[in-house]
Protein backbone atom coordinates (compact mmCIF):
# COMPACT_ATOMS: atom_id res chain seq x y z
CA UNK A 1 0.00 0.00 0.00
CA UNK A 2 1.51 3.17 -0.73
CA UNK A 3 1.77 6.14 1.51
CA UNK A 4 -1.86 7.94 2.74
CA UNK A 5 -3.05 11.15 1.42
CA UNK A 6 -5.68 13.46 3.94
CA UNK A 7 -8.24 14.39 1.34
CA UNK A 8 -10.49 16.20 4.83
CA UNK A 9 -10.56 15.48 8.38
CA UNK A 10 -13.09 12.74 7.65
CA UNK A 11 -11.58 10.99 4.42
CA UNK A 12 -7.92 10.10 3.08
CA UNK A 13 -6.68 8.13 0.12
CA UNK A 14 -4.27 5.52 -1.13
CA UNK A 15 -3.25 2.91 -3.63
CA UNK A 16 -3.27 -0.63 -2.04
CA UNK A 17 -1.43 -1.87 -5.90
CA UNK A 18 1.19 0.39 -7.30
CA UNK A 19 -1.11 0.94 -10.89
CA UNK A 20 -4.58 0.01 -9.60
CA UNK A 21 -7.58 2.39 -8.47
CA UNK A 22 -7.32 5.16 -5.75
CA UNK A 23 -8.92 4.02 -3.10
CA UNK A 24 -11.19 6.76 -0.37
CA UNK A 25 -11.17 5.54 2.63
CA UNK A 26 -12.90 6.46 6.27
CA UNK A 27 -10.71 7.80 9.23
CA UNK A 28 -13.05 4.25 10.33
CA UNK A 29 -10.88 2.62 7.49
CA UNK A 30 -13.91 1.70 5.22
CA UNK A 31 -13.27 2.17 1.72
CA UNK A 32 -16.00 4.48 0.35
CA UNK A 33 -14.66 4.92 -3.31
CA UNK A 34 -12.46 4.46 -6.14
CA UNK A 35 -11.05 6.55 -8.54
CA UNK A 36 -9.94 5.77 -11.70
CA UNK A 37 -6.80 8.57 -13.01
CA UNK A 38 -7.32 6.98 -16.08
CA UNK A 39 -10.16 8.16 -16.87
CA UNK A 40 -11.84 10.16 -13.86
CA UNK A 41 -14.36 8.10 -13.03
CA UNK A 42 -15.23 7.47 -9.44
CA UNK A 43 -17.16 4.60 -8.19
CA UNK A 44 -19.00 5.47 -4.80
CA UNK A 45 -18.98 1.86 -2.75
CA UNK A 46 -20.89 3.83 0.32
CA UNK A 47 -23.25 6.76 0.98
CA UNK A 48 -21.35 9.46 1.12
CA UNK A 49 -22.83 13.28 1.98
CA UNK A 50 -23.69 14.96 -1.89
CA UNK A 51 -21.20 18.27 -0.46
CA UNK A 52 -18.57 15.88 0.55
CA UNK A 53 -18.94 13.88 -3.06
CA UNK A 54 -18.44 17.35 -4.75
CA UNK A 55 -15.31 17.98 -2.26
CA UNK A 56 -13.78 14.81 -2.36
CA UNK A 57 -13.92 14.24 -6.09
CA UNK A 58 -12.63 17.99 -6.63
CA UNK A 59 -9.53 17.05 -4.23
CA UNK A 60 -9.14 14.05 -6.52
CA UNK A 61 -9.23 15.51 -9.77
CA UNK A 62 -6.55 18.55 -8.51
CA UNK A 63 -4.18 15.82 -7.13
CA UNK A 64 -4.48 13.30 -9.61
CA UNK A 65 -5.68 14.79 -12.81
CA UNK A 66 -6.89 12.42 -15.69
CA UNK A 67 -3.67 10.76 -17.81
CA UNK A 68 -3.88 11.65 -21.44
CA UNK A 69 -4.67 8.91 -24.16
CA UNK A 70 -2.77 10.38 -26.90
CA UNK A 71 -0.38 7.69 -26.93
CA UNK A 72 -3.72 5.14 -27.55
CA UNK A 73 -3.61 4.24 -31.28
CA UNK A 74 -7.12 4.48 -33.11
CA UNK A 75 -7.88 0.95 -33.97
CA UNK A 76 -7.78 0.24 -37.63
CA UNK A 77 -10.54 -0.73 -40.01
CA UNK A 78 -11.65 -4.57 -40.71
CA UNK A 79 -11.38 -3.95 -44.25
CA UNK A 80 -8.79 -4.28 -46.40
CA UNK A 81 -8.24 -1.38 -48.75
CA UNK A 82 -8.20 -2.51 -52.92
CA UNK A 83 -5.93 -1.35 -54.93
CA UNK A 84 -6.15 -1.20 -58.32
CA UNK A 85 -4.38 -3.47 -61.03
CA UNK A 86 -3.26 -1.45 -64.07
Amino acid sequence: MEDRRVINDSYYCCRFRSEGPISVITTTQYVVAEYDEKTGDIRWQRVVNASQKDSIYNWLRDHFPVKSAAAVKPAASGRKKQTAAA
